[in-house]
């Protein structure tokens, strides 16, 4: 008697190998992909922030050139030297109100009364 031991022979059609390969490869693309859509989406966020900022900086920096434009012009020094550290021109005389002295340092009403 001849006692053959039957061997199964691999066949690619029947194997359940080839379709659960696939299940994982589609798997793992389809995680990947959703990484690399959520990346890109906050890049852009990002991006757009960041172009609102320049955008503010911008208007912000054209501001302040105004600003030290008027900060430097001569009208301006002039006028602040007057009246905050009290200089005059040479010629000028400068007058300073006194109050009354009977007025308890209050100033006096100087309103029109019919």
């Amino acid at each position: 008697m001849q006692t053959t031991t039957a061997r199964r022979r691999f066949n690619p059609v029947k194997s359940r190998l080839p379709v659960m390969l696939l299940i994982v490869l589609l798997t793992y693309f389809s995680v990947s992909l959703g990484f690399q859509l959520n990346k890109l989406w906050t890049m852009q966020n990002s991006i757009m922030e960041m172009k609102d900022q320049v955008v503010q900086l911008r208007s912000q920096n054209e501001y302040l050139w105004e600003r030290l434009t008027i900060l430097q012009s001569e009208g301006y020094i002039e006028e602040t030297a007057r009246e905050r550290l009290g200089l005059i021109r040479p010629g000028e005389v400068r007058i300073v109100p006194v109050l009354p002295e009977d007025s308890g340092g209050q100033i006096p009403d100087r309103s029109i009364k019919d």
